[in-house]
């Protein structure tokens, strides 16, 4: 139990030096040396968990993902029963995922560098297309782009440019995506 508890501790100090180092220097330029200084650990502590830096941040990056991909599973069984409410509880659970990483997230998104808005946006196409395929509709990708272009956009500046609160963003963001609408606008 003791060994399980360390090589935790040892993971999230890992995690937490390399989201550290990101503020501070460019990603390229981080070595693993870098990482397990500022984590207090050796460089054999650092390969019992990852390969390379390069492991160690995709895990980090695949947590999150695989958390907010979790997050844009449909709300309804049938397409034809998303109508605001709907559409709102489902944008309501993408952003409580998000605030849930929020710290990591604003570095991540505030770090140019590693462009991880693209992964992001991505992942979420990924699920939206799956989650349409499993409603017996055949995903409409032009619709799928366009609005995860859009919340990864609205998520990035939430973010990384505001100090809104969850309460906060969901109404700014539904405002938006409702504004111009009857009950006619729909999102998985």
């Amino acid at each position: 139990m003791n060994q399980d508890l360390r090589f935790r501790r040892v993971e999230e100090s890992l995690r937490t030096a390399l989201l550290t180092l990101l503020k501070e220097k460019a990603y390229r330029k981080i070595t693993v040396t870098d990482i397990c200084q500022l984590a207090k650990c050796s460089r054999n502590a650092f390969y019992l968990h990852y390969e390379s830096k390069e492991n160690l941040y995709h895990a980090i990056l695949m947590d999150i993902i695989v958390d907010i991909e979790e997050s844009c599973r449909p709300v309804v069984e049938n397409i034809s029963d998303i109508g605001v409410a709907e559409s709102k509880e489902y944008l309501s659970n993408i952003l409580s995922t998000v605030e849930k990483h929020r710290a990591i997230l604003s570095q991540l998104l505030g770090n140019k560098q590693v462009h991880f808005s693209d992964s992001l946006k991505d992942s979420m196409v990924e699920a939206m297309c799956a989650y349409s395929k499993t409603m017996n509709h055949d995903p409409d990708l032009d619709y799928i782009h366009y609005t995860t272009s859009g919340i990864v956009g609205f998520i990035e500046y939430w973010v990384v440019h505001t100090e809104y609160t969850l309460e906060e963003a969901k109404e700014k963001l539904f405002n938006i995506t409702f504004q111009n609408t009857d009950s006619e606008n729909n999102l998985l």
